[in-house]
């Protein structure tokens, strides 16, 4: 078990959350650009927590 991936995995979980409860793209109507934009930012954010997820899993797994 490598102590570097599951902290970079744990942090990476923890900001993609967070930037996902930051990002409100359904307040904007999707002819607005702001709604492109915020749906870009709560997409790379659900991806970002993704990548995290997969690598304190790989490392759990390897723990057992």
């Amino acid at each position: 078990m490598n102590i570097t991936f599951l902290v970079v995995g744990i942090a990476s979980i923890v900001i993609g959350v967070i930037m996902m409860t930051k990002s409100k793209f359904y307040k904007y109507k999707t002819s607005d650009m702001l709604f492109t934009a915020k749906l870009r930012t709560f997409l790379s954010s659900a991806i970002l927590a993704l990548c995290g997820m997969l690598i304190v899993a790989n490392e759990l797994k390897k723990l057992l």
